[in-house]
Order: structure tokens, then C-alpha cells, then sequence
């Protein structure tokens, strides 16, 4: 497991061994039955370090999902930060440096979105990628004079995104992150101006 960016380097080594130790429990076990006796005794830390950090394990697991989140929020601006627009049609790889961030991490978003671990992390992660949509992306005035709700537009593209990537995750990363974001940008790119019906025996209801 990598170290995260935003840890105060004084102490990154003891935050790193306690995730480290609690990551390692959870792929044993839930995380209800996880005990912080068994958390230190793995990191081999005393009780007295771990509350020198944390009032309680869903302390620990929470910092842990709060870096996450900032390592993600950041690999995702990265690409624009610079920007003042972003021409979709001109987009070659751009989420290359999202879908790096979340293969170096595989392992913590494996197992967080596994059924041991007692929050609903894929609404968590979801909600994280649309409030970026909301909070960074604005939408031009339509040519052809529609008016569309922004709102619906960045939460439609945010949840696709999403949807998209957590498939990539839980499938163990079928695609390496350069390939998948090549593929992402297609699906960015593509606009449909009328939808064929591929069944044509639908019955009516």
C-alpha cells in the first residue's frame, strides 16, 4: 500500500502501519468484529499510540476514506487545473490521472467497496465525484438555444463516470489506467443523435 501525500511526515510511518493493520484485518474479517487490541498488536503499537491518534477505530477508518478522497479530488483537477474550459472533443486521455490514483489505492477501494466493512462506501464515493462536478464544471450556452439543467447534466455524467470506474475496480482493473482512460474519453466523445431499437419483437405491455 502507497503513503498518502497529505500525511504530516512526523507521523505518516505510525498512521501508515495502523491502516496498514486494519486493511490487512479487513481482508480476514468484518469490520465490526475487528477489535483496536488487534489493530495495534498487528502494527505492533501500544493502545496508548493508537489513542494518541484516534478516539476510536471509526476514527481511523474515516482519516483513512478523508485522504482518499483528497488524493482522488486532486488527481482529478490535476488535468485542468490550468484550464479555463475543457473541449471535450479535443480530450485524448485526460483521466489518466484519476484512474492512476485509484489503481495505486486498488487495494484500500477494493476492499472498502467488499461487504466487510460496515458503511455504504460506493454512495460515498459517488457523491464525492458528483460534488466536483458541481463544484467545478459549468455548462456553455446551448447553440441550438435548449435550455438543459446543469444540475442534472454534471450529476448524469458524474454518476456514469462513476459507475464506470467502480465496475473497473471491482473487476480488478482489467484495463491498464492509460487504456481504460482512452476508452473513457470515447465514451466522453460520443454523441448519439438517434438511438436504434435492436429488438424489434418487443411485445406491448
Amino acid at each position: 500500500m502507497a503513503d498518502f501525500h497529505f500525511l504530516d511526515k512526523r507521523v505518516q510511518r505510525t498512521k501508515y502501519d495502523l491502516f496498514h493493520a486494519l486493511f490487512e484485518l479487513l481482508k480476514l474479517k468484518k469490520y465490526e468484529t475487528i477489535s483496536i487490541k488487534e489493530i495495534v498488536e498487528l502494527a505492533r503499537y501500544s493502545r496508548g499510540t493508537f489513542y494518541a491518534h484516534y478516539s476510536s477505530k471509526d476514527e481511523l477508518l474515516f482519516e483513512i476514506i478523508d485522504l482518499l478522497f483528497k488524493e482522488m479530488t486532486g488527481a482529478y483537477r490535476r488535468t485542468y487545473l490550468d484550464r479555463n474550459s475543457i473541449d471535450v472533443q479535443g480530450l485524448v486521455d485526460e483521466p489518466y490521472n484519476l484512474l492512476t490514483h485509484f489503481k495505486k489505492y486498488g487495494e484500500y477501494y477494493q476492499i472498502l467497496l467488499g461487504n466487510h466493512v460496515h458503511i455504504d462506501f460506493r454512495t460515498k464515493i459517488t457523491n464525492e465525484i458528483i460534488n466536483i462536478y458541481m463544484e467545478d464544471f459549468a455548462l456553455p450556452e446551448s447553440s441550438d438555444g435548449k435550455k438543459v439543467d446543469e444540475n442534472l447534466v454534471n450529476r448524469f455524467y458524474a454518476y456514469g463516470l462513476t459507475g464506470l470506474i467502480l465496475e473497473w475496480i471491482e473487476d480488478d482493473f482489467p484495463l491498464d489506467p492509460k487504456e481504460f482512460s482512452v476508452e473513457l474519453v470515447k465514451t466522453f466523445q460520443y454523441s448519439r443523435e438517434t438511438i436504434q431499437i435492436k429488438n424489434k419483437f418487443i411485445k406491448r405491455q
